[in-house]
């Protein structure tokens, strides 16, 4: 068995092509898609302040998602606001701040609640080092940067009245999405090798040889499963360490969940290959079957934006369904670990069934 899976991976180092295709495929769709369409709203500020208070606060502002703070001189900031350049401009003062803003931008409120915040904490800490005597007032800076870096205590807010409202993150969303639909592909083309070997009688010679058939079926699910399984890690990775994507602190949790999504990806391909007569029908069924389970489980947008009761009912035969509940349940919604034990039954269910399946009827075909 272990002969042969190094004779498969020494023939994919031979032939890496198309796995690094679709693996880079996963990362520029996964990018384009959540990270390349969150571009920061451009906000124009200009200050009466001085100048290491003014860069203090717009740091702070720019701590804020989704928006980017930018000093301009009072003039300039205006007339992009005039000119439709931006959509807001801030004015800062010592006592205050105004906002003069474009007449169809919506999100006025939510900006001033979130300026007042930040403003008021800023404004409070100068006043407090402006309090002590000037030769000091360095250290006491010092002093609160740090505090403000290691506090005492932290405080947690939650809220009863939202905990049903639907939490989503375009980033994780197309992230998931894309490396749970592509990898489809990934494991297929690992399964596709049984097919080509069946057809030309080397599965024939595996068995009549010294290696048992459970071995040899045991080594291409192997094989197949570390396909997925690596290149997913990889993509994953990529993201967390290398484009910054937050994971919400459950980055390894998602490398332990996913396990269950690739096995039953493998038996689904197994399945395939057995009602597959030619390698030709084995590849068109896979594309036939990928993008509907990936559009109807929720791979290509959040199943709670659809509206319709019967595709929400058909979602539940889509493993990627499954997929995502344990991706976003880990990392976005970070439920404890008993509470993702039903997504992995089903998708448990579902490997055995269909491998269960697949295999019966590869069998029979062998014996015919």
């Amino acid at each position: 068995m272990i002969d042969i899976l190094k004779t498969k991976f020494l023939l994919l180092a031979r032939q890496p092509a198309s796995y690094i295709i679709i693996t880079i495929v996963i990362c520029v769709f996964a990018f384009v898609l959540g990270l390349g369409q969150q571009a920061k709203i451009p906000i124009a500020v200009y200050s009466n302040l001085n100048e290491n208070l003014t860069i203090d606060i717009v740091d702070k502002l720019n701590e804020l998602p989704n928006t980017q703070f930018i000093i301009y001189e009072e003039l300039e900031a205006l007339g992009m606001v005039e000119n439709g350049e931006v959509d807001v401009a801030i004015l800062l003062n010592q006592i205050g701040f105004d906002l003069i803003i474009a007449p169809d931008y919506l999100e006025a409120s939510i900006l001033q609640n979130q300026l007042t915040t930040i403003y008021g904490e800023v404004m409070q800490k100068q006043a407090i080092v402006e309090s002590f005597p000037s030769n000091i007032q360095s250290h006491v800076d010092s002093v609160l940067n740090e505090a403000e870096k290691s506090p005492s205590f932290h405080i947690s807010y939650s809220n009863f009245s939202n905990n049903d409202d639907f939490i989503w993150d375009a980033k994780l969303q197309s992230l998931f999405g894309f490396s749970l639909y592509m990898v489809i592909y990934t494991i297929a083309n690992g399964v596709y090798h049984i097919v080509i070997e069946r057809r030309k009688n080397i599965w024939d010679r595996l068995t009549i040889s010294s290696i048992s058939k459970w071995q040899v079926y045991l080594a291409n699910l192997i094989y197949s499963f570390l396909l997925g399984y690596i290149q997913v890690a990889i993509v994953l990775a990529i993201f967390h360490f290398g484009v910054g994507v937050n994971f919400y602190g459950g980055f390894s949790n998602t490398l332990l969940v996913i396990i269950p999504y690739l096995l039953c990806v493998v038996a689904l391909s197994i399945f395939v290959a057995s009602i597959s007569n030619t390698p030709g029908k084995f590849n068109v069924y896979i594309s036939v079957l990928a993008v509907p389970i990936a559009m109807i489980g929720g791979g290509f947008w959040p199943l709670e934006i659809v509206s319709s009761e019967i595709m929400q009912t058909i979602s539940f035969i889509s493993p990627i369904r499954y997929g995502m509940e344990l991706l976003y349940g880990v990392t976005l919604n970070n439920v404890p670990f008993s509470e993702t034990l039903a997504p992995i039954s089903v998708l448990l269910f579902m490997t055995v069934l269909l491998m269960g399946l697949g295999i019966n009827l590869l069998e029979k075909k062998e014996q015919r």
